[in-house]
C-alpha cells in the first residue's frame, strides 16, 4: 500500500498537464490522499492562475524528479529523448513512482523504464500513452489477465482517422482536408507523426509489450501512412462496398507481425463505422472473445482523464510495477515484417490504353503467383488512359510487393501502382 499521503510533482502543464492539475485540485475529497508538490514548464511568463501559489516550481524538470518530497512524479513533456527521458529515469531511480503518457518515449524504453520500476518497486503507470481516453491498457492487464491474446486491431490515430472520413464525405482531396483540421486542432503543424503512422506504431508497440511481450523497433515495423490515399481510391472502395481505415495490427498466430497501414475494410465492419478522431482497438482472445474499446483517443480531457486513472490506482497501492511482471522477459524484436501471412490486395494500375498492356500484367501475375478474383477498368482523361482495378486472392504480401515493383517498369504505366491489404 502506497503511504498516504502522496506529494505529486508535474512535469509539463501544457493542455493535457493543465487539466491534470485542475482535476487534482477538483477533487477536494481525496485531499488526505495526495497533495500537488511541484510543477515545472517552460513558459513562466504565461499566466497560470489555476495553480496554487504555495507549489514550488522547477525551471528545470530533473531537479523536480530528484525532490526528495516528492513520491510520485507526472512526465507530460513528451518526446522520446531529452529532458523528457531524464525526469522518467531520474524519478524511477529515486525510488518514486512515474505516471506518463509519453508514447514515443515507452516505444523506445519501455523495456529499460520496465525493468528499473520492478527492480525499485515503483508503480509505473502509462494508461495514457495508448489511445487517450480508451482504458485498453487496463482492460489488457486486469481483466483478460487470464485470456491468451492473439491479435489486436485498432484504429490508433484520430488524425489520419478524421482525414479518411472527411475526404469520403466531402469529396476533396488529401491536402484541402489536411489544411481544414490544422485549423479546427485536430492535426499538428507538422502532421508526419500522425498522417505516416509513426504516431500509430509507437501505440502498437507498447500494446505488443504488453500483450505479446515483445517490444519491435519501429525501424523494423512495417509502418505506412495515409498520405499516399487518394479520392479516387476512396471512392473506388466505397464502390465495391468498403472504407479504407488507418489499421495498426500486432498478431502472434502464424508468426509474429506488426504494422501500420491503409487497409480496405468492409463496410459493415465494426472498425469501420468508427469516424471522425475517434478512436477504436479490437481484441481477440480465447476466452472473452473479440472485445471492441471505442472512444476518444486524444485530446486534452480524455488524456487527463486516462492520466487520473493511473493517479487514484497508485493511490490505492495498484501493484502495476513495469510494464510486466517481475521475472517476465522482454524480447526486443529487430523485425516484425517478416510477413507469412496471406492476405487479399486492392490494386491500382494506371495505363496507357494500348493493346498488349493487360496481357503485360497478368504475365506479372503469373510470375509472382497472383490469383486475380475480379478485374475493372475505368477509362479516365479522354479514354487516354484506364485506372484498372484488381483485386485479388490471397497472396503473400513479398509477392505482391515484388509484383508491384515489377508493375512500375512497365511501359505504359502512368505513375506508380498502389495496393493496399483488404481486412477479412
Amino acid at each position: 500500500m502506497t503511504s498516504l499521503p502522496v506529494s505529486i510533482g508535474i512535469a509539463g502543464i501544457g493542455n493535457v498537464g493543465s487539466e491534470v492539475v485542475s482535476q487534482l485540485i477538483k477533487h477536494k475529497e481525496y485531499k488526505k490522499s495526495f497533495t500537488i508538490k511541484a510543477v515545472s514548464y517552460r513558459n513562466k511568463k504565461k499566466k497560470r492562475n489555476f495553480i496554487p501559489k504555495d507549489i514550488t516550481y522547477y525551471s528545470d524538470a530533473r531537479k523536480l524528479a530528484q525532490d526528495k518530497n516528492i513520491d510520485l512524479v507526472i512526465e507530460l513533456i513528451g518526446g522520446s529523448e531529452g529532458i523528457a527521458k531524464d525526469v522518467c529515469f531520474i524519478a524511477i531511480k529515486n525510488n518514486k513512482h512515474l505516471i506518463t503518457a509519453n508514447k514515443a518515449l515507452i516505444a523506445e524504453y519501455g523495456k529499460d523504464l520496465s525493468e528499473l520500476s520492478n527492480k525499485n518497486s515503483v508503480y509505473f503507470g502509462f494508461e495514457a500513452s495508448v489511445a487517450g481516453g480508451v482504458p485498453v491498457i487496463k482492460v489488457i492487464k486486469e481483466s483478460l489477465v487470464s485470456n491468451e491474446i492473439s491479435q489486436i486491431t485498432g484504429i490508433m490515430n484520430g488524425t489520419s482517422n478524421y482525414l479518411m472520413d472527411e475526404i469520403e464525405k466531402k469529396s476533396i482531396d488529401f491536402e484541402k482536408v489536411l489544411k481544414t483540421a490544422q485549423k479546427l486542432g485536430y492535426a499538428e503543424k507538422d502532421p508526419t507523426f500522425d498522417v505516416e503512422g509513426i504516431d500509430a506504431a509507437h501505440k502498437l508497440a507498447i500494446l505488443s509489450l504488453l500483450v505479446f511481450k515483445k517490444l519491435p523497433r519501429l525501424s523494423g515495423m512495417h509502418v505506412r501512412g495515409v498520405s499516399e490515399v487518394t479520392l479516387y481510391d476512396i471512392k473506388t472502395a466505397r464502390d465495391f462496398g468498403y472504407k479504407i481505415k488507418l489499421l495498426a495490427i500486432c498478431s502472434n498466430q502464424n508468426s509474429f507481425e506488426c504494422s501500420v497501414e491503409p487497409w480496405l475494410i468492409s463496410k459493415d465492419h465494426s472498425l469501420a463505422k468508427i469516424d471522425g478522431v475517434l478512436n477504436a482497438i479490437e481484441i481477440n482472445s480465447n476466452l472473452a472473445g473479440p472485445l471492441l474499446l471505442t472512444g476518444a483517443g486524444a485530446g486534452s480531457k480524455p488524456t487527463a482523464s486516462a492520466v487520473m486513472s493511473d493517479v487514484f490506482d497508485c493511490l490505492a497501492g495498484g501493484n502495476r510495477t513495469g510494464l510486466l511482471r517481475n521475472g517476465v522477459k522482454i524480447n526486443q524484436v529487430s523485425n516484425s515484417k517478416s510477413f507469412k501471412s496471406e492476405v487479399k490486395f486492392y490494386l491500382r494500375v494506371s495505363v496507357v490504353d494500348k493493346v498488349g498492356i493487360l496481357s503485360d500484367l497478368t504475365s506479372i501475375f503469373k510470375t509472382f503467383k497472383i490469383s486475380i478474383e475480379t478485374i475493372y477498368q475505368d477509362l479516365q482523361k479522354g479514354n487516354q488512359v484506364a485506372n484498372l482495378i484488381i483485386f485479388t486472392h490471397n497472396v503473400k504480401r513479398t509477392q505482391m510487393e515484388k509484383a508491384v515493383l515489377k508493375i512500375n517498369k512497365l511501359k505504359g504505366t502512368v505513375g506508380n501502382a498502389l495496393a493496399f491489404c483488404i481486412y477479412n
